[in-house]
């Protein structure tokens, strides 16, 4: 009887350690993934840059082949002047202020004022 009562208790014993080093349950995040996608998207364009229907913000990044104008006279307009490694763009009515390497808005003035 007692051999019965240990083999019961190790074969519980067993079960119960064993799912305890299972690996946890999977929860399936893509709904919310998808919603911060599409997040993205309404705020840098679909390829995370930036969308001419939407404004660019402080942070985001500007394509390549949407980075605007180049302004040299950025005194002119009222804008400092930018540190090495920047560059002032006219994007749209926005006077924006970029690393030219990666492309991320570090500043984001309307009309220069």
């Amino acid at each position: 009887m007692k051999r019965f009562l240990t083999a019961t208790l190790s074969l519980t014993l067993l079960a119960a350690t064993g799912s305890a080093f299972a690996a946890p349950p999977h929860h399936d995040d893509r709904d919310n993934r998808d919603r911060h996608d599409q997040r993205d998207d309404r705020n840098h364009g679909p390829s995370r840059g930036h969308d001419r229907h939407d404004p660019p913000r402080r942070g985001g990044h500007l394509d390549k082949d949407h980075r605007g104008a180049y302004v040299s006279d950025y005194k002119r307009h009222g804008l400092h002047a930018p540190k090495r490694g920047q560059q002032w763009r006219k994007v749209d009515d926005r006077y924006v202020l970029i690393a030219v390497a990666t492309g991320l808005i570090a500043d984001v003035v309307l009309n220069g004022r």
